[in-house]
């Protein structure tokens, strides 16, 4: 609480003296371009010089300071008097006027004084907010990192590598049974074609004792008959020509595990790290007991009156109220 002689300090007017008489009488007027205090003899006599006559003079609460003395408000309750006192239980400007008549009581302190510390925490504030654009920055940059999107890229470049090698291997095998199918084909074409030659030179042989048997007369028909029953037992329509049996083709399964193993998978490491809660933070929401046979192996909160359950005794899940009666499962 202020003292008496605290009051009757802040009862004093603050007076300034002007920059060119040194008087302290009427100095209401301040030179925005001097940056001078003026009484109003003076202030007349600066209006008219020729050298300032066209000089911003306005009253001393309107000031500009270009200085680092402050220039008081003036009080919107009081016109004409200036905010000169800082209740400090409060936390607000006032005139002396305003003091005298709500604040008397009050802690205070000089305009002037509690200005360089509220400037000083200005600027302590101002490198704080400083501090933390920067911190947010670095968040950002680490959300937009250029190193992650150049890791994806990279593994993106792995996979369509394996990709390709993998259909590199596919297309070399199936061009191995590709060429193995044409030389099938040529060696099929190359037999037949020999096979084919021996039952035309039969067709001929045949068609000339045909010929021969038909131009024979009475004196050798005997001698023929006896030459075709031993030639023609040669040409036996009995015997089958062996063929080699045409492989099959015979499709394979497609394995997408194998597949998978081939290409490659992507291993997610824990994206999240543990946090330890204080058990001062945790509130109990509900109390029972599970018997052995029925041993619960996690629980997931749903609210403050459910949870889903992972109990030996079900398949699945179960959702329990807080009395543990099994709600649905």
């Amino acid at each position: 609480m202020a003292s008496n002689r605290s009051v009757l300090r802040a009862q004093e007017p603050v007076t300034y003296t002007c920059a060119l008489c040194d008087s302290d009488d009427g100095v209401r007027w301040y030179c925005n371009d001097c940056q001078e205090n003026l009484c109003d003899r003076c202030k007349e006599a600066h209006s008219r010089g020729k050298k300032t006559k066209n000089d911003e003079v306005v009253l001393i609460g309107e000031a500009t300071r270009q200085g680092d003395k402050p220039v008081p408000e003036v009080c919107k309750l009081h016109p004409g008097k200036l905010c000169d006192v800082y209740c400090c239980d409060c936390d607000i400007l006032m005139c002396l006027m305003c003091f005298s008549l709500t604040h008397k009581q009050h802690n205070w302190k000089h305009f002037e004084d509690e200005f360089q510390i509220k400037k000083q925490h200005l600027q302590e504030h101002m490198t704080a907010i400083s501090a933390r654009i920067t911190h947010f920055k670095n968040e950002t940059s680490k959300h937009g990192n250029k190193t992650f999107k150049g890791n994806i890229d990279t593994m993106r470049k792995d996979v369509n590598t394996q990709r390709a090698m993998i259909k590199s291997e596919i297309d070399s095998i199936a061009d191995a049974v590709l060429a193995e199918l044409t030389s099938l084909e040529k060696e099929d074409a190359v037999m037949h074609q020999n096979d084919g030659q021996e039952p035309e030179k039969k067709v001929r042989e045949l068609t000339n004792l045909l010929e021969k048997a038909e131009m024979t007369d009475t004196t050798s028909i005997f001698e023929m008959e006896r030459s075709l029953r031993t030639t023609i037992p040669l040409y036996d329509v009995n015997v089958q020509d062996v063929l080699p049996k045409l492989p099959n083709f015979v499709t394979g399964s497609i394995d997408c595990v194998l597949l998978t193993k081939m290409l490659g998978e992507l291993h997610h490491e824990n994206q999240y790290e543990k946090t330890d809660i204080d058990s001062k933070h945790v509130q109990r929401l509900s109390k029972f007991t599970v018997t052995q046979q029925n041993k619960m192996f996690g629980i997931c909160p749903v609210d403050d009156r459910h949870a889903w359950l992972s109990i030996n005794k079900y398949q699945g899940l179960v959702l329990i109220n807080r009395e543990g009666v099994v709600i649905r499962q």
